[in-house]
């Protein structure tokens, strides 16, 4: 069984200070978009385990905080790649839940 952890954490600058659902939304975007990709590049029956958290703590700026670890029979070179793409996808959909809740200032503003 290979263990494969990863946490990363990124800041959004805000406008304005989000509500607990706003914040919600926001962590829930970013874990479906990282679970998602994982399991189109993993087959289920070779996942063992899969932990995946999305924490979303402050105001302005927000902090969005990943944390993925996998176990895996799987012996795949590209599982650190794996975590990263699926990292990297959870940020970009934190990020565009927060432009689509009009959170953050865009460049048409």
């Amino acid at each position: 069984m290979v263990l494969f952890p990863s946490g990363s954490r990124v800041e959004i600058e805000l406008r304005r200070v989000p509500t607990d659902e706003e914040v919600e939304l926001i962590c829930t975007a970013a874990e479906e978009a990282a679970r998602e990709l994982i399991l189109s590049k993993i087959p289920l029956k070779k996942l063992d385990d899969l932990d995946l958290s999305v924490e979303g703590v402050g105001d302005k700026p927000l902090s969005v905080t990943v944390q993925i670890a996998i176990e895996s029979e799987l012996e795949n070179p590209e599982l650190d790649t794996i975590i990263d793409d699926a990292t990297n996808a959870a940020f970009a959909a934190a990020e565009a839940k927060v432009r689509e809740l009009k959170l953050c200032e865009t460049s048409n503003e």
